[in-house]
C-alpha cells in the first residue's frame, strides 16, 4: 500500500489518537481488508486488477452504501487513473467511506439519515478529505443501509 494509505487506514482505528494500533485494531483492520478484497475480486469482473466506473457501483452497493450518481463520479474522478480504480485507491477509498460514515452515524441520533454538528466536530476528522464530497448531498455519502 502507499504510504498514504497506510496513514488512513491507521487513523480510521486509532480511536485514542495515539498515531499507534494495538492487536486488536490490527485485528479489525485485517479482517475489513479482507473484506474489501473479496468485493475488489467479486466486482472485477475482467480480472483486469482494477474495477471501473460501473465495478465501483456495484462494489459500492454491495457494502451497503447508497451513493448518488453525481456522488459516485466524483469519487471515480478523485480515484481512478484513466477511469479505473486500483487497488489501493479502492482501499483508500473504503477507508474514507467507513470514517464518514462512522463519523455521521454517531450524530444521527434518531437513524434518520439527518444529523446536526458543529464545525468543531470536524476537527478529528484528518481521516476524511471533504473537498470531494458532494456538499449539496451529503447525505448521499453517509446513508448506508
Amino acid at each position: 500500500f502507499s504510504l498514504e494509505t497506510c496513514r488512513i487506514m491507521i487513523a480510521m482505528l486509532d480511536r485514542d489518537h495515539t498515531g499507534k494500533m494495538g492487536f486488536n485494531a490490527f485485528k479489525e483492520l485485517w479482517a475489513a481488508l479482507n473484506a474489501w478484497k473479496e468485493n475488489f475480486m467479486t466486482v472485477d469482473q475482467d480480472g483486469s486488477g482494477t474495477v471501473e466506473h460501473h465495478e465501483l457501483r456495484q462494489a459500492i452497493g454491495l457494502m451497503g452504501y447508497r451513493l448518488s450518481p453525481q456522488t459516485l463520479t466524483t469519487i471515480v474522478k478523485r480515484y481512478s487513473k484513466n477511469g479505473r480504480i486500483f487497488f489501493d485507491d479502492y482501499v483508500a477509498c473504503c477507508v474514507k467511506l467507513r470514517a464518514l460514515t462512522d463519523f455521521f452515524r454517531k450524530r444521527d441520533h434518531l437513524q434518520q439519515g439527518s444529523a446536526n454538528f458543529v464545525y468543531d466536530d470536524c476537527g478529528g476528522m484528518n481521516v476524511i478529505n471533504f473537498e470531494h464530497l458532494d456538499t449539496e448531498r451529503p447525505e448521499s455519502v453517509c446513508k448506508s443501509d
